[in-house]
Order: C-alpha cells, then structure tokens, then sequence
C-alpha cells in the first residue's frame, strides 16, 4: 500500500469517487474527496496531502482557476488538472498555475498512474532540493566572509548578512539588481574594473585586492574572488562572489596591472558550455573554450565575425527573426538545433547582456534522444491497443471466412468448378491471418501458444509453399535427428519468413540464401562458434536456426540497430522496419536469442536459438478428418459469435458429436451443472475466452470447476496475448485453439483431449 495522500477536488461526486476508486485499485490510501472550497481548504489544512487532483471544469459552485492557485502558491502543493475541455482559454489559463500534468476525460487508470508517479516524484525532489537550500543558505548566513551569488546574466540572487553589512545593501533591496550596480569595485586610481572585455581571456585564478565603494559612497578595501555555480551536469546556472574586508591597507599593492581577474572573467574559464557574448550588430565579442571547440575554430578568428554565420541556413532562417526581436525588447529566448559537425543537438539560451546578448548553448542530446525513445515506446504502445482489438476482431472474421471455406473444400469433390477458386482463397486466408499475427506480435503481443514441433519439417513445408525469387538458390540444412522444440507453430514460420524476405532483400540482383538447423547440447563445444552477442544458457539444450545470405551486409555502425522499430536499412517505400524486431520478440517470448552478424566474405548470417524440449517423446500428431464412430461424446459451447457458434456446430455434428451451444457464461454454467447433476456430464466443453456483454470462458471455468474438477474444456479466443491462451492449464483448461481455425485443427484438438 503506497502511503502517500491525496486530495480529489471535484464539484461532482461521482466524478471524484470515480478517481478515487482507480487510485485504490492502483494500492494507494483512499483519498479525500472536497466537493468546494471550503471543504478543500480544511483538508488542506489538516491532512496536508501530497498531491491535489482536481477538476478545472465545473458547474460554478468552485472557482476552480482561484482554488487551484491557492492550493499550487499558498500551500505549495502539486497538482494535477481533471478537464474535458480543450478549449484554448481555459488550457492558457491552466498553464499558468504550472501543473503536474493534464489529464483528459475519459482516462484510463494506465494515464493515471505514470501522472501520478511522476507528481509524485518531482515533488520528493523538490522538498529535498529545499531542504537542502535552507541547509545551504543556513551555513552561508553564518559564513565571516561576505557572499553574493548571481544568475546566469549577473542579477542577484542572494546576499549573505556579512554581504548586507560591507556594501551597504539590504537584500531586500538589492535582490535582482545588476551585480556591478552593488558590488562596484574601482583600482586605487578609481578605475572601475570592467565586467567584461572583448576577445579577453585570462588563465588567472589568484584573488585580487580591490577598493569597494558603498551605498553610502564610503570606500572599502576588500580582497576577493569568483567562481561559477554549475548544475550537476556542469552548465553554468550563475556567478558567486566571495569578498572580506582587509585591515591593513598598507601591506596590499593596488596597481592596475593586477586587477585581471573581474567576477564574469572567473566565470567563462570554467563553463562546460558553449558560451558567446555579441554586441547589437551580431558581431562576436567573446568565445570560451568549448564554443571554439565545438566550432572547430581559433578563438582569434572567431572573435569579430558575425555570430549567424557559424550556423547553417536553416538554423539560421527558423530562428534568427525571434532572437533579434529579443535582443530590441531586451528579453530572454532560446531554440533548439542540430549540430552538424558536433553530431550533437544543442539549447540555445539567449539573454539580454549591454545591447547585445550574452548566449550560452547547452548540449541537450541525451534529453532528445530519450523523447525520441519515449515517443517510439509510445508509438508501440498505441499499435499494440490498436492490434490487439483489431486481432480480435479480425480474427473472428478470419475464423468464420477459413472454417467455411474448409468446409466447402471437404465437401466439394476435387476437380469440380471453383474448386481451385476455393484453393485460392483458403491460401489468401492463411496469409492474412499471419499478416494479423505478426502485427500482434511486433506490438508486444502475442504470447507464445506452444506445440511439440518439428523445426525440419516446418521449414520444409514453408519452402513448400513460399513463393521463391527465381535468381535466388535456397539452400535447406536440416539433419534428421533435429530435435522437437515447445514452440509456437506459427510464429515460428514467421520468423522463417521475415528472415526469408530479409535475405532476399539484400540481393536484388539474385544470390543464394541457406537456411540451416543443428542441436547443441548444453555440453557442446559448438558453443564457441555462436555469435558472442547470443545469450544462451549454459544448462539447455537448443535448437539453432541460421539464416544466411551473400547479399550486400550490414555496416558495423547499423548493426546494434537492426532490432530497434521502424529501424530500416532499405530504402522502398514498402520498408517498416519491423521483420527483425518481430523476430526478436518472437525468440525472446520463447526464452531464446537472437544475433546479426557480417557473414565473410560477403552477407548475413542470422542466428536464432529456440531451448529444446526436455522431453523428446512424440505427442499425438494433428488427426486428419475421418469417418464417425459409433458413440461420440458430447460437447458444450460457449461462443457469443453466431457466425462462429454456426461453423463450430456445423463441424462437431458433421463428425457425429453430440453439441449443445450457449453464447453466454451464465448459460454454459448453468448448462453444464444440470448435466453433471444428472449423472452424465458433457465430454467436453469448448469455451470463447472473451464474451464483451456476458461472462467468458475463464470466469465460467472457474465455476464450473468448482463443480467438476475433472472437466476438459477447450479454450479459444483471437486474443493470442491473453494469459490464458499461453499457459491454459494454469487456469484450468485442458487445451488452446487460437482463432482463426481450421476444421482440421478443431477435430485434432477435440479428438486428442478426449482420447
């Protein structure tokens, strides 16, 4: 139970304990709900919660912009915004409060959760943050020397009292002034030290003595110092200055040759960052040494150039009228760009610095990178709900358009007109309910529904069946002994094929592709010969598959890509990038490996390893259709579908078995316990897992086992994914049929579990 707290604000009720149950079921302490203000405010104040969620529509009885501000400022809360508007005023609005995040009605308890997590953890971060800078600025108010700390373009920050006392200044006062307007510091001429000269770079680090002149006009010696503040990733956040009174004026020289170490000087010596000061006409007046770095250039050369000239045109074009705007108004700006010859993507701050702009460039790559990551996950995520629904119903479509077409294939004698029409259409079908699967598969789905296979005879019936490149060879290299692996019939086959249609791919101009299969024991020596990327364990035994072209090969720079979605090295129109990070999902759901590596002299090798099964004895093989017995069994179905409910019984009957139907749970249960209480239970049930207005298959397994333990059921669903499709027996069923289904693989299965 997650012990944070948290406070609903939503003037309609059962909105609020709609959220609240979600934050429940997701093992948080059930929240507070405050349907006004007044109620709002009183928990706040007794309960100091967490995090407010609340809703920023409503029905005017919460001034909920108002509320809202309050809870963020006044009791300095985080918040997350409830909203079913999308209208730009109320989002501007919004905005301005600085939310935690939005969430749209309706939402799903996934949005709310990571909304949540992520409130929750800046807001950790941000007491810890300040908790640490009360323990900071504690220590620095109780410091002997005086201390001034400054922003990025010199405006005071904070001043400690020592500070307070030398020059004359209140904080209060002096808090966002121009350092140099507080700490104005001359030589023993009088001579004020300038902040910054063009093209100046000094290595000197060694304290400087100095006069002070006062708010009052009294003048102080001092001796003091800079050094710039840096956030952890050491980019520069602002300037501190560190000065103390000296009592003997007599022992320090004050010539003017010395006074070379000004506070900003100190400054850009240290930054990681690019950094560049430019006067109101762009022409260049100072450099660090990151920028000449990054530039590749001699700071003297850089020093008196215009500053848009080191960028590309289009840099230049999409941003150079928004920062010059900035520089007239005297305001900050910055933009993102792509570095060319860094290879490094860069944040351009610029900030308003005499008549020009002081710029500083923060190098932002691993932050791009990772949104980019981000929105591929997010991009594969959103596929996945789509393919999952889609399978499903496809699938069941599928299921009717193949069992149908079977069927009229059986019964239609061979060499009569359409038969060969049929044929066709059959082939088609099989291909589409792969094409259904691989997407399944590429969006995360899918898991793996295992039979006792031959890898050999899988591949010598796709090859079969392939439609080959004539200018290719196919070569297949499978021993006799190969042994059986728990795998999915089908998902295999897509591995082959991907792997097929790869090879190809790599030779347009024809070659030859092998395709290879060998045991290796967990005590090989062949062990040695594998990819050293191919991670297998040492106590299994595996089945490898290679791949292997003389095609054109992959550069060694793509190689560590070839998994990654969308990742393509082709570059047709038709090229998604998504056959190997298929294949990968596929060997990983069955706890295997895959590798790409350059095969010498020329082309591919792709090696796929599938564990062995532990046992090797042979299990019942698909039963091809055959005339009825004498005394079949029973069978009940729970199928919501009535197209499909149709073809199943149209089956069952037409092999003699005695068939009840329901198309829902409640029925089935009902069904099936008035049969075992007359003492002659169903044979056999065959369940749809998913039943959208009614109970399925695996909530009416569970009753019925309450009844029968010894049931048989059969559970079938286009939901391949479902935990039940991929480990059956733990939910009680005693086999699986993935839709979409052939007669054939119907009766097999329906004989097998009965036998």
């Amino acid at each position: 139970m997650n012990s944070s707290r948290i406070l609903i604000i939503d003037d309609e009720i059962r909105a609020g304990r709609g959220v609240q149950q979600s934050l429940v079921r997701l093992g948080y302490i059930e929240p507070e709900i405050a349907e006004n203000e007044s109620d709002a405010l009183e928990i706040l104040q007794r309960a100091d919660p967490d995090l407010v969620i609340m809703d920023i529509q409503t029905d005017g009885r919460i001034d909920a912009m108002s509320l809202a501000k309050k809870v963020r400022y006044d009791y300095g809360k985080p918040v997350i915004f409830l909203t079913a508007a999308t209208d730009e005023n109320t989002l501007r609005s919004a905005g301005e409060i600085d939310p935690e995040a939005y969430l749209l009605k309706p939402f799903d308890e996934n949005e709310l959760k990571s909304s949540v997590a992520i409130a929750m953890s800046r807001n950790r971060s941000r007491e810890a943050l300040m908790d640490r800078e009360k323990q900071f600025f504690s220590t620095l108010s109780s410091m002997a020397d005086a201390l001034i700390a400054t922003d990025i373009v010199g405006n005071i920050t904070y001043m400690n009292p020592v500070a307070e006392s030398l020059t004359g200044w209140k904080f209060s006062d002096a808090k966002h002034m121009v350092l140099q307007d507080v700490l104005s510091i001359q030589d023993s001429s009088g001579r004020k030290v300038p902040a910054l000269s063009p093209g100046y770079r000094s290595k000197n680090r060694s304290k400087r003595t100095s006069y002070l002149t006062r708010k009052d006009g009294d003048r102080v010696l001092i001796e003091d110092n800079a050094a710039p503040l840096k956030d952890p990733q050491g980019s520069l956040v602002g300037l501190v200055v560190v000065f103390r009174k000296v009592l003997d004026e007599d022992s320090k020289d004050l010539s003017s040759d010395q006074v070379t170490d000004d506070p900003i000087r100190n400054i850009v010596e240290g930054i990681a960052d690019p950094l560049f000061a430019v006067d109101k006409n762009w022409e260049v007046t100072f450099v660090n040494d990151r920028a000449v770095e990054v530039f590749d250039a001699a700071d003297e050369g850089m020093i008196g150039i215009k500053f848009w000239r080191m960028f590309s045109e289009d840099v230049r074009e999409d941003n150079v009228h928004d920062v010059s705007r900035a520089m007239a108004r005297g305001e900050r700006t910055s933009f993102e760009f792509y570095h060319q010859n860094s290879a490094l993507w860069f944040e351009l701050n610029a900030y308003p610095f005499g008549g020009g702009l002081l710029l500083l460039m923060r190098d932002i790559t691993d932050r791009v990178e990772e949104n980019e990551g981000a929105l591929r996950l997010e991009k594969l995520e959103s596929l996945s709900l789509l393919a999952r629904g889609f399978a499903h119903d496809f699938n069941n479509i599928l299921t009717v358009i193949l069992g149908n077409l079977s069927l009229a294939n059986v019964k239609l004698p061979k060499g009569v007109e359409g038969d060969e029409e049929i044929e066709n259409a059959l082939s088609a079908t099989l291909r589409a309910q792969n094409r259904v699967q691989q997407l399944l598969t590429f969006a995360k789905g899918g898991s793996p529904i295992r039979q006792r296979i031959d890898f050999g005879k899988v591949i010598s019936e796709i090859l079969d069946e392939y439609d080959c490149d004539d200018q290719i060879d196919y070569v297949s290299e499978a021993p006799e002994d190969i042994w059986k692996v728990d795998a999915d019939p089908g998902q295999f086959r897509r591995v082959v094929e991907n792997l097929l249609r790869n090879a190809e791919q790599a030779m347009p101009g024809g070659g030859r592709i092998v395709i290879s299969l060998m045991n290796l024991g967990s005590s090989s020596l062949s062990k040695g010969s594998l990819p050293s990327s191919l991670e297998l364990d040492e106590k299994l035994d595996y089945v490898i598959l290679q791949v292997i072209d003389n095609g054109q090969g992959i550069d060694d720079g793509l190689l560590e890509k070839v998994f990654e979605p969308f990742f393509t090295s082709r570059t047709e129109s038709n090229a998604t990038g998504i056959g190997l990070t298929v294949c990968e999902s596929i060997a990983r759901s069955h706890n295997g490996g895959i590798a790409v590596e350059k095969n010498m002299p020329s082309g591919t090798r792709v090696t796929v390893a599938f564990p062995a099964s532990t046992d090797q004895e042979p299990t019942f093989e698909k039963v091809p259709l055959k005339e009825n017995d004498k005394s079949m069994p029973s069978i009940l179905i729970l199928e919501d579908d009535s197209l499909i409910r149709q073809l199943l019984v149209a089956n069952l009957d037409r092999e003699g078995y005695e068939v009840t139907e329901t198309e829902d749970g409640v029925d089935t249960v009902a069904r099936y316990i008035e049969r075992y209480q007359s003492g002659n239970p169903y044979d056999l049930v065959i369940m749809d897992l998913s039943v959208p207005k009614g109970m399925g298959g695996t909530r009416a397994i569970k009753e019925i086992l309450n009844i029968d333990p010894k049931v048989k059921a059969i559970v079938s669903s286009g939901y391949s994914d479902d935990p039940a499709m991929a480990n059956p027996e733990s939910f009680g069923f005693s086999g699986v049929l993935p839709k979409p289904y052939q007669p054939n693989e119907l009766i097999s299965l329906v004989r097998g579990i009965l036998k």
